[in-house]
């Protein structure tokens, strides 16, 4: 079973990597196959966002990474260093999570939870990373959320995979223009909103029904009223 459905995966993504561009393909199965079949040495990513991107440039941010893992802590290092493109300072705190009095002044707060590592040779530079980078700002408000991969390239060569995640991801939500997807208040407003209008519609219309049969019935009462008003024959 396991090898059908690999299969089916595969021949989806070659089909993807090979077809003309005006075969459209679903956003949904794009996103679900890129997450299954990367290419070597290409990141991916994927962003949600409560606000709109791109970040801003020149500002102070706090990386936090968790001290009981050296993984995370080489990732938030990698991430720091990229980061120096971006912000004027950068400071790794080596904390899961930190009081507010400890960012106070900077602009964001950075924070990884690192689900995939590959690293055969235990030199800090994997083969293989996947990880959730979860953006706040200084008062602890999600900012956004980012499912992050990368695998080795087989180009002897090319950069470290680490190194290529962090800086064309960073690239993307610092240089990118992305629509925020709506707030929970912004979509429980658009419901409300939906459904005032939905209850003024079926007002409407049951007015227009009482209206209709109070006009049929005042028809009826009418030629009521004319029939007897009418000299009755012999």
């Amino acid at each position: 079973m396991k090898t059908k459905v690999f299969a089916f995966i595969t021949f989806l993504a070659l089909y993807i990597l090979a077809a003309p561009s005006c075969h459209a393909v679903p956003a949904f199965l794009e996103k679900t196959l890129a997450f299954f079949y990367t290419v070597p040495g290409k990141p991916y990513y994927w962003t949600k966002s409560e606000i709109d991107l791109p970040l801003k440039k020149n500002s102070k941010s706090v990386v936090c990474v968790n001290r009981n893992f050296v993984d995370t802590q080489t990732f938030g290092n990698a991430f720091c260093a990229a980061l120096d493109e971006y912000s004027f300072d950068c400071m790794v705190k080596l904390a899961e999570f930190i009081p507010k009095e400890a960012v106070v002044g900077y602009d964001y707060v950075w924070t990884f939870q690192v689900k995939g590592w590959k690293d055969k040779n235990l030199d800090g530079v994997p083969e293989k990373v996947r990880a959730l980078v979860l953006l706040y700002d200084r008062d602890f408000k999600p900012l956004l959320k980012s499912s992050v991969k990368i695998r080795k390239s087989k180009d002897p060569q090319a950069p470290a995979c680490l190194e290529t995640l962090v800086k064309e991801y960073l690239n993307s939500v610092f240089n990118e223009v992305v629509e925020a997807k709506p707030s929970e208040s912004e979509k429980s407003a658009a419901k409300s909103e939906k459904a005032d209008k939905k209850a003024k519609k079926d007002k409407k219309k049951k007015d227009k029904k009482n209206a209709s049969a109070a006009s049929a019935e005042e028809a009826q009462e009418a030629a009521a009223d004319a029939e007897a008003a009418q000299p009755k024959s012999e």
